[in-house]
């Protein structure tokens, strides 16, 4: 069994995304779970058996402002994810995908203004739709979750209805730049970036 989920967030308006940032969000966000994965698969078709489970986001599909080294780390993440459950299909190895949404931790994402709160994106003044998709689960939830996924495996799990919801809405333009640009506000009213 593996589970990738480390994650390194960092806040940031587009225009002011450093390359090394998104380097070091691809290192942490693909490559080492991509370095694991590989590890791992060898010694799981060995044994002839294996689960790996890659911790996605569904936010690359809103497009999260201001979140731009994470959300194109994970969705190359899920561009890998899909290609190895092709590629290792009948291999021993299962490969499921997992989207949480939004998990209220206590790890501060980081910014060139200093860590900011993780609940950043949420505008309490937001209509009721932008509100509804940014409540946030619990670790402990999210942990339940992954042990009925390990203990079921399946190729695509989300963490609720509303995820798979947002999953859905994002593909209607209009809906997801709504949600986006309710994110994108929330962000502006409390660090000083630029509309």
């Amino acid at each position: 069994m593996l589970v990738n989920n480390a994650a390194t967030i960092i806040v940031t308006p587009a225009e002011e995304a450093d390359p090394e940032d998104l380097l070091r969000s691809f290192r942490a966000n693909l490559v080492g779970p991509v370095a694991a994965a590989n590890r791992a698969a060898v010694q799981m078709r060995r044994q002839g058996y294996g689960h790996i489970i890659n911790v996605g986001s569904p936010g690359f599909m809103i497009g999260i402002p201001y979140y731009l080294p994470y959300v194109c780390s994970k969705a190359a993440m899920t561009a890998w994810t899909r290609t190895i459950q092709a590629e290792w299909h009948g291999s021993g190895v299962v490969v499921s995908e997992y989207f949480p949404g939004y998990i209220k931790t206590d790890s501060p994402a980081e910014s060139s203004r200093g860590p900011v709160a993780q609940d950043l994106i949420v505008d309490p003044e937001a209509n009721p739709v932008s509100r509804f998709f940014t409540r946030p689960k619990s670790p402990e939830a999210v942990a339940r979750q992954l042990v009925r996924l390990v203990e079921r495996p399946r190729t695509l799990a989300a963490s609720g209805f509303m995820v798979k919801m947002g999953a859905f809405l994002s593909n209607i333009p209009g809906v997801r730049l709504s949600i986006a640009r309710n994110m994108a506000r929330a962000v502006r009213k409390r660090l000083d970036f630029p509309p």
